[in-house]
């Protein structure tokens, strides 16, 4: 697992497209978290930034979700396969959903 892999698996349609999936899903359960939970009105902000312009907060947001660890964990298959354009269609498919929206939902409270 290297840095080349994480930029290259950000770049895929598709993962970018299921990023997107997790981060409207994340966007609306932080709309309707109580008002009293830590941080929400940063929380919410970046939930109105996401539903305003997700194709934009996509690109961005799979950046960070590519260097989970988890995620890029799947898609090298634990570090044995390296990611090529050969292969990245096939290697991002991978990564599994519950991944994706653990990686989404951790790191909300950062990206504001």
């Amino acid at each position: 697992m290297s840095l080349a892999d994480e930029s290259l698996l950000a770049t895929d349609a598709t993962f970018q497209s299921r990023v997107r999936a997790a981060m409207l899903e994340t966007a609306l359960a932080v709309a309707f978290e109580s008002p009293t939970t830590a941080n929400h009105q940063n929380r919410l902000g970046y939930a109105v930034v996401c539903m305003n312009n997700p194709d934009g907060q996509k690109l961005f947001l799979a950046g960070t979700v590519a260097t989970d660890a988890s995620v890029i964990s799947d898609a090298t298959v634990v570090g044995t396969v390296v990611l090529i354009l050969s292969n990245l269609a096939a290697q991002a498919a991978l990564v599994t959903d519950a991944h994706i929206r653990t990686a989404v939902n951790g790191s909300w409270s950062v990206l504001f």
